[in-house]
């Protein structure tokens, strides 16, 4: 069961880092403004904004993500086999029985999650960012 939910953690952390990023780059396709996430998070480390810069912080954004589904995996084993059991909420029967309880602390956490990641790089990394365009609270091109 371990081996099954790691590996469906790396998946799924996988595809939903996918779906991040092609909703954060979905303005491009109509000319808006977007905020160049892999430049600004491949520029931390490279210095420059450059194809080099962001295939780095695509690297890092899926290291991210596949841990996020890691850790969320270990909640529902901490919930599965632990002391804590999780609530009731199956809906269905037989093979397609679903606990809503899961997909509901998986849209929970991951929305705490969001706000937490967005208040550090908005208030801490845009400070000490080494890109003078990233320094902005901000920044759309």
């Amino acid at each position: 069961m371990v081996t099954a939910l790691i590996l469906s953690s790396i998946l799924s952390g996988f595809v939903a880092t996918a779906v991040m990023i092609l909703f954060l780059y979905l303005p491009t396709l109509w000319g808006g403004p977007m905020y160049d996430s892999l430049g600004a998070t491949g520029s931390l480390i490279t210095k420059q904004v450059n194809m080099r810069s962001r295939i780095i912080g695509a690297i890092i954004l899926f290291i991210g993500g596949i841990a996020g589904a890691l850790l969320y995996g270990g909640f529902v084993i901490m919930f599965t086999q632990g002391t804590f059991p999780a609530p009731n909420y199956t809906i269905g029967t037989g093979p397609a029985a679903i606990n809503l309880f899961f997909p509901i602390f998986g849209l929970v956490m991951g929305l705490g999650q969001g706000i937490y990641i967005s208040m550090i790089t908005t208030f801490i990394v845009t400070d000490f960012h080494p890109v003078q365009t990233y320094r902005t609270a901000y920044t759309l091109i």
